[in-house]
């Protein structure tokens, strides 16, 4: 007979111990899969990423890691501008961490939400999310790791703002602190990014330069070519601003190829850009008129996918359904007080009767409440279309000025023509780029400072006067008129100061061109005088003269001691 040796518990024993070590090489297998996915999308291999997450977002056993996964499935959808997988990639994190109240991974999640609208170019609903943290931060202490991804998105929201450049500073310094003390390389290299464009803010470039020449050489070991294509943009522009546009251009070049082999769109925008802009400076316009057509291609293609109606499309199917929830569990809970009710006596009667009328009143304050959402999303949706056309009218105007006045300096090249009628064609491109400029950045679309736009036509106009030893002096009041009599006083004056520059002044030794311009609030006093001899030549006024018909206004001459142009116009 087989003797049967008793067990004393020690096979239930063994059971639970290959159960915990089951649990932590699944746990363990769920933190490697979250590692290799960062380091995926690290590395740009982004459609790798995403097939790989959403693998491990099917077998992963533990719900946080789970959530942590769509996280990074938010993130390498973005990357791969599919911005309406992203959101709901982030949601889906968001819902798994609000059903198990965990509020320290919510807070990560928000952090990457303001992430994905910065990166979206939508700074409101992206500061929308920071102060969500924010809030969450004052009432709760979050791990190092966490507080570290939210300094470095804070310090990237401020920086889009020069004005910030102190709040820019102190964040990312919190950042670099944090990253250092966690031995975190991706977030170091992006606080000390942030850092190096403090420094071009305040004009200290050749620290910035030094800042980010070490940036790229890390960012190139570490194999994070999104970050080292960042450097690299940067970079580029601080050496345009030391005027070393031959480095320029080598760095840009070089940038331009990591990022059209990595399918970086919107850093292939910014090389092209630059490139556009520094062989211009240095006289290839070839090449500068190469790089404008592709920047202009690439500006095309970025904006249709930044904003995508699908997007849009679905948070409003987002929003939606959350509503729909919050109506059907109210709408629940009114029909089991209705049951409750009915089971009462003839007071329960009463009381049920005021219920129907409140929930008749209910029912009219939510459809009125949600035609207010909808009326106010509609407005939402114009308001954010109408910034984005201002903005793409703006660089489609701003190109084609670049474009215009690179083709006309081509032309004149080709034409041995006065040098200075060359100048006053470009003169009065500029005047208008000027007007264009300052109609952009100012509030009042209608109305311009009359000051501020003259004296940067002068300040433009600044090496003609140098070169000709002419004294100039811009006398202009503070004062604001409609935009049409601005631009036709702009050109007006720089058509003035090129007449006097090329006929008034033979031989002659001291040259002095005055501009007065004062009002008393009814009229406006214009006189513009120099002190040329040449009387005969500069009666030649065939343009002043059509622009004085648009400004319907009467002017005089005075020829004794000079020139003189003066009129009196109604405001």
């Amino acid at each position: 007979m087989k003797k049967i040796i008793p067990n004393n518990g020690i096979f239930p024993k063994v059971l639970g111990l290959c159960f915990i070590f089951n649990y932590i090489f699944i746990t363990a297998n769920d933190k490697n899969a979250i590692h290799i996915s960062q380091e995926l999308i690290r590395k740009n291999k982004i459609d790798s990423a995403i097939v790989y997450i959403n693998q491990n977002i099917s077998q992963s056993k533990s719900l946080v890691d789970k959530g942590l996964l769509y996280v990074e499935l938010g993130n390498a959808y973005k990357l791969n501008h599919d911005y309406e997988k992203a959101p709901e990639a982030y949601q889906n994190a968001l819902k798994i961490f609000s059903m198990k109240k965990l509020l320290q991974e919510e807070f990560y999640v928000y952090t990457h939400l303001a992430e994905f609208y910065r990166y979206r170019r939508q700074n409101t609903r992206a500061k929308e999310y920071i102060d969500f943290c924010d809030k969450i931060l004052k009432r709760e202490k979050i791990n190092d790791f966490y507080r570290l991804k939210f300094y470095n998105r804070k310090a990237a929201i401020f920086s889009e703002d020069p004005s910030n450049e102190d709040s820019v500073m102190f964040y990312s310094k919190k950042a670099l602190i944090l990253s250092q003390k966690l031995n975190d390389s991706e977030s170091t290299l992006i606080s000390l990014l942030e850092i190096a464009r403090v420094y071009e803010y305040r004009k200290n470039y050749s620290k910035a330069i030094k800042h980010l020449q070490n940036i790229v050489v890390l960012a190139k070991d570490k194999g994070d070519i999104q970050v080292q294509c960042d450097a690299m943009v940067n970079l580029s522009r601080n050496l345009d601003f030391i005027k070393n546009y031959q480095e320029s251009i080598k760095v840009s070049l070089e940038g331009f190829d990591i990022a059209t082999e990595n399918k970086l769109s919107y850093n292939q925008l910014l090389f092209a850009d630059n490139l556009q802009a520094a062989y211009k400076k240095v006289g290839d316009y070839k090449q500068a008129y190469k790089y404008l057509r592709i920047r202009l291609q690439l500006t095309e293609d970025y904006y249709h996918k930044l904003y995508d109606d699908k997007v849009l499309d679905y948070e409003k199917r987002f929003k939606s359904a959350e509503r729909e929830k919050v109506i059907n569990d109210s709408r629940k809970l009114l029909e089991l007080q209705g049951e409750q009710i009915k089971r009462q006596n003839l007071i329960g009667y009463f009381i049920l009767s005021g219920l129907i009328t409140i929930l008749i009143f209910a029912i009219i304050l939510l459809n009125y409440v949600k035609i207010i959402r909808k009326q106010n999303r509609k407005l939402k949706f114009v308001s954010e279309q109408n910034e984005f056309l201002v903005a793409e009218t703006h660089h489609r105007i701003n190109n084609n000025l670049q474009l215009v006045r690179i083709l006309i300096d081509n032309e004149l090249k080709k034409n041995f023509t006065d040098d200075l009628s060359n100048r006053r064609i470009t003169a009065k491109i500029d005047s208008l780029g000027i007007l264009h400029r300052q109609l952009y950045n100012n509030q009042d679309k209608k109305n311009l400072n009359l000051k501020n736009f003259l004296l940067e036509i002068k300040q433009n106009l600044d090496f003609l006067f140098v070169e000709n030893q002419i004294e100039v002096k811009f006398d202009v009041k503070d004062l604001v008129i409609p935009v049409s009599n601005a631009m036709y006083i702009g050109l007006l004056v720089t058509e003035l100061c090129m007449n006097s520059m090329k006929h008034a002044f033979p031989n002659q030794h001291h040259k002095n061109i005055d501009l007065k311009i004062d009002t008393d609030e009814t009229k406006v006093y214009f006189h513009y005088e120099d002190n040329g001899e040449a009387k005969n030549e500069i009666m030649k006024l065939n343009l002043i003269e059509k622009l004085c018909r648009q400004l319907k206004i009467d002017y005089r001459i005075d020829l004794e001691n000079g020139f003189k142009f003066s009129f009196n116009m109604k405001l």
